[in-house]
């Protein structure tokens, strides 16, 4: 049975999980909390978090302790890059993560999705269920992970197993793909992967309703202006490009 504030807080965070999604663990790591901290006054809404379990990708990044300790007020956006999603789900959700991403390509994609919305029925809060898909995996491929939809569906612009150069152009096509593959149910969609100062408009061009972005803040000089000039193009560009959000609502509904 439908239940109207559960509705009603789901669509909330909906709107929350728009804009620039500030990759933590691109910060220092023994100033993480003083990093947060200093995130409120920018202001950013969003906090990404990398999880990597090194043998889905390489690298190694933290666990739910991170999550838990360092929202920071924003909506927690964790990107589960691990072989086994669905083991993680759990902890990750009752560590208060808002939108859980796991990986097209990971060993039961599906069940992990499923566990997403186990969770938010079991915490009886709004958690959205995110599909993240890296650059050569084909967008015709996803069908069996698309019903139900995701709350989000974020195009990798890089694979971090191979090394390649991040492609911002492809990664809009295969959103402007998928769009069109799902019309008129709308999800939101994230681009994630080499959006710096210099790319950020070919990263909105296609109208995601989220881009993520580390590097390019963290390790800049001024982390705050850096984040600043990345949230004015976004701005500028994004509300042009993406649809409307009413639409996005009612499709998705």
């Amino acid at each position: 049975m439908a239940d109207p504030a559960r509705d009603t807080a789901r669509q909330a965070l909906r709107r929350r999980a728009r804009g620039i999604s500030a990759g933590l663990f691109a910060a220092p790591l023994d100033r993480l909390g003083e990093t947060v901290a200093a995130m409120a006054a920018w202001p950013a809404g969003i906090v990404h978090f990398d999880i990597m379990d090194g043998v889905f990708v390489p690298q190694i990044t933290g666990g739910p302790g991170f999550v838990a300790a360092l929202g920071g007020g924003m909506l927690r956006d964790v990107h589960l890059m691990v072989a086994d999603p669905a083991a993680h789900v759990d902890s990750f959700a009752d560590a208060g993560a808002d939108l859980i991403t796991v990986h097209a390509e990971a060993p039961g994609a599906g069940a992990a999705l499923a566990a997403v919305r186990a969770a938010s029925d079991r915490l009886a809060r709004p958690i959205l269920a995110g599909l993240a898909v890296m650059p050569a995996t084909p967008v015709g491929s996803l069908a069996p992970l698309l019903d139900p939809l995701p709350d989000c569906i974020t195009l990798l612009a890089l694979d971090p197993r191979d090394g390649a150069a991040p492609d911002l152009d492809s990664a809009g096509e295969r959103l402007e793909a998928l769009r069109k593959m799902l019309a008129p149910a709308r999800p939101l969609f994230a681009i994630d992967g080499g959006v710096t100062a210099a790319t950020i408009e070919s990263a909105v061009r296609s109208g995601p309703d989220m881009v993520v972005s580390g590097s390019a803040i963290f390790r800049a000089e001024d982390p705050g202006a850096a984040f600043g000039a990345l949230a004015r193009v976004w701005a500028d560009r994004a509300p042009a490009n993406a649809p409307s959000q009413a639409a996005a609502e009612t499709a998705h509904g």
